[in-house]
C-alpha cells in the first residue's frame, strides 16, 4: 500500500513539474540587447552604417503619433488612419525626416479620399442569469455596418468553429452569433474556411469572431464582406460569453446589447509625400512603404517606414556622381482603408515606371518571433521568417537571394507567386520585390515597437541597400523579367 501510495505521489509531482514546465523562468538577459545578431565579413563592412537601433527610433516616433491620436480624444478607433489629424502629422512627419537626411524635391501630394468609413463609437454588453458581461475587446471588421439608432438586442448563441457541422441544423436567424478561430494570424474575410460568410448567409443579425490567442487582444480586420455588424473579440472576453451562452441552457438564453454608430465621412484628404535622390541617368528606383496604420502599426507599417529612411540615408552619402538612378522615395497612403489612393494615382502614370530598374516595397520588414505554447505567448531573441517576392530575371532573383542570405534574412523556404496590395500593378511594370511579414500581434493593440527588433531592421535594410547597388551594376535590359510564353493551341 504505501508501495502504491508513493508511485502516486510521484505520479502527481511529475504532473506538476510538467505543468509547471510550460511557464518559464525569470528571464537572464535584457531582450533589446540579445536579439541574435549577423556578423559582417570585412567585404560587407560598408553596410555597417545602416544601424538597427537608429532605425528603432523611426518606429518609435511613428507609433508616438498613433497613441496621441488615441490621447486625444479617439480611444477606441485609433492609429495611423487615413484622413485624419494623425496621419496629417505623419505626413509632415516623413517630409521633415526626408528634409534632414538631404533628399530633394521634398513634397506633400494632396489626395482627395472617398467617403471614410469612420467607427465613431460602439459598446457590447452580454447578460444571462442576472449576470452581465461588458466585451470590451470587440473591436469592429473594417467597414462594418452599424446598428439601428437604437442599437441590437440579440439573443447569443456559439457555433464552437463555425465548421458545417456546428452550423447544422442551427436556427441563427436574429441571432448574434460567437464563433471561435485558430486561425490565429488571418485577419481577412477567409478566416477559419470563411466562416463569417456560412454565418451570415444562415440569417445571423451580427457576428463576432474570437481570435483564440490568450490574452485580451483587439483586433482589426480587413473588410470581411459581412452584411451585419461583424466583430473581433479577445480570448477572454470570447470565454466569458461562451461560459455565459452555456450556463444559460435550459433557461432564458443569453442576450448580447449592441451599439455600433457608423459615419462614411466625405472630403477627407491624405497625401503621398515624396523624396528623391537624382542620379546621373534618366533611369529611376522606386522605394515605397505605406505611412497609414491601425492602432500603433509597429510592424505594419512603422518598420517599412523605417527602412525607408534607412535606404534614403545610406544613399544619401553617396556623392550624386555614383549613383546611376535616380532613386524616388513614396511615402503611400490608402492602405489600411482599401482605397489605395496612391496606387491609383500611379495608374494614371505609369508613364513613371517606363525606365525603373526596380521597384522595392518596404512593407512588414522586421517583427519578433512569438511562440503561442503552453497556453501563453512566448517572447524570443529572433525575428520572423519573412515572405518574399522577387519578379525579374534571373539575375534579379540570385541579386536578392544573395543578398537576403549575406545579411541574415530569415525568409521562407519559396518565394511568393505574387505580391499584393496597393502596388501590386506594378510590379508587372518594372523588376521588383519585397519583405513581408507580421507576428501573432499583427494588426493588434498589442503591436509596439517593443515587438521589431533592431536586429531584423538592420538586416533588411541592408539587403535593400545591398540589392540596388547590385542592380545598379546592370543594364535594364538584364534585370527585366522574361516576356510570358505563349500557351500552343
Amino acid at each position: 500500500m504505501r508501495k502504491s501510495l508513493g508511485l502516486i505521489a510521484l505520479s502527481l509531482a511529475g504532473l506538476s513539474i510538467s505543468a509547471s514546465a510550460q511557464q518559464p523562468a525569470k528571464p537572464l538577459y535584457v531582450l533589446e540587447d540579445s536579439y541574435l545578431r549577423w556578423r559582417l565579413l570585412p567585404e560587407e563592412q560598408a553596410y555597417l552604417s545602416i544601424d538597427g537601433k537608429h532605425l528603432k527610433q523611426y518606429v518609435e516616433g511613428q507609433t508616438a503619433i498613433s497613441r496621441r491620436y488615441r490621447d486625444h480624444g479617439h480611444p477606441q478607433f485609433w492609429g495611423r488612419i487615413s484622413g485624419t489629424e494623425a496621419d496629417a502629422e505623419n505626413a509632415q512627419w516623413l517630409l521633415d525626416n526626408f528634409r534632414k537626411i538631404g533628399l530633394s524635391d521634398v513634397h506633400e501630394q494632396p489626395l482627395d479620399l472617398p467617403p471614410q468609413w469612420v467607427p465613431e463609437s460602439w459598446s457590447v454588453a452580454a447578460s444571462a442569469g442576472g449576470k452581465t458581461v461588458t466585451l470590451e475587446s470587440a473591436q469592429p471588421t473594417s467597414t462594418s455596418p452599424g446598428t439601428p439608432q437604437g442599437g441590437l438586442d440579440l439573443e447569443a448563441v456559439d457555433v464552437a468553429l463555425a465548421s458545417e457541422g456546428d452550423l447544422a441544423g442551427r436556427d441563427l436567424h436574429g441571432k448574434a452569433v460567437f464563433f471561435y478561430s485558430a486561425d490565429y494570424t488571418s485577419r481577412q474575410a477567409p478566416i477559419s474556411d470563411y466562416a463569417i460568410k456560412r454565418i451570415g448567409e444562415r440569417g445571423a443579425a451580427a457576428i463576432f469572431v474570437i481570435v483564440g490567442l490568450p490574452g485580451n487582444l483587439k483586433t482589426q480586420f480587413y473588410p470581411v464582406g459581412s452584411t451585419v455588424p461583424t466583430f473581433s473579440l479577445g480570448l477572454q472576453d470570447g470565454n466569458a460569453i461562451r461560459d455565459l451562452i452555456g450556463k444559460s441552457r435550459g433557461g432564458q438564453p443569453a442576450r448580447v446589447k449592441i451599439r455600433l454608430d457608423v459615419k462614411n465621412v466625405p472630403n477627407l484628404k491624405t497625401a503621398t509625400v515624396w523624396g528623391s535622390l537624382p542620379g546621373t541617368s534618366d533611369e529611376s528606383i522606386f522605394v515605397v512603404a505605406h505611412r497609414d496604420a491601425w492602432f500603433e502599426g509597429a510592424t505594419d507599417n512603422a518598420s517599412g517606414v523605417a527602412t525607408m529612411l534607412g535606404l534614403a540615408e545610406y544613399f544619401a552619402k553617396i556623392p550624386k556622381e555614383q549613383r546611376r538612378r535616380t532613386i524616388y522615395f513614396l511615402g503611400t497612403s490608402g492602405h489600411h482603408d482599401n482605397s489605395g489612393m496612391t496606387g491609383h494615382w500611379l495608374a494614371g502614370h505609369k508613364e513613371l515606371f517606363a525606365r525603373t530598374a526596380l521597384i522595392i516595397n518596404c512593407e512588414h520588414t522586421s517583427a519578433e518571433q512569438l511562440v503561442y505554447r503552453g497556453g501563453s505567448i512566448r517572447r524570443s531573441n529572433t525575428t520572423v521568417p519573412l515572405r518574399w517576392y522577387v519578379g525579374g530575371s534571373a539575375k534579379l532573383e540570385q541579386i536578392a537571394v544573395r543578398a537576403y542570405d549575406m545579411f541574415g534574412v530569415a525568409t521562407y523556404a519559396q518565394p511568393e507567386p505574387a505580391a499584393g496590395g496597393e502596388m501590386a500593378p506594378y510590379y508587372q511594370l518594372a523588376p521588383s520585390l519585397q519583405l513581408i511579414e507580421g507576428n501573432l500581434y499583427w494588426h493588434s493593440d498589442r503591436e509596439t515597437a517593443d515587438y521589431v527588433p533592431p536586429t531584423g531592421l538592420a538586416a533588411s535594410t541592408r539587403a535593400y541597400a545591398k540589392i540596388i547597388t547590385d542592380v545598379n551594376q546592370l543594364d535594364l535590359k538584364d534585370l527585366q523579367r522574361p516576356p510570358a510564353k505563349q500557351v500552343q493551341r
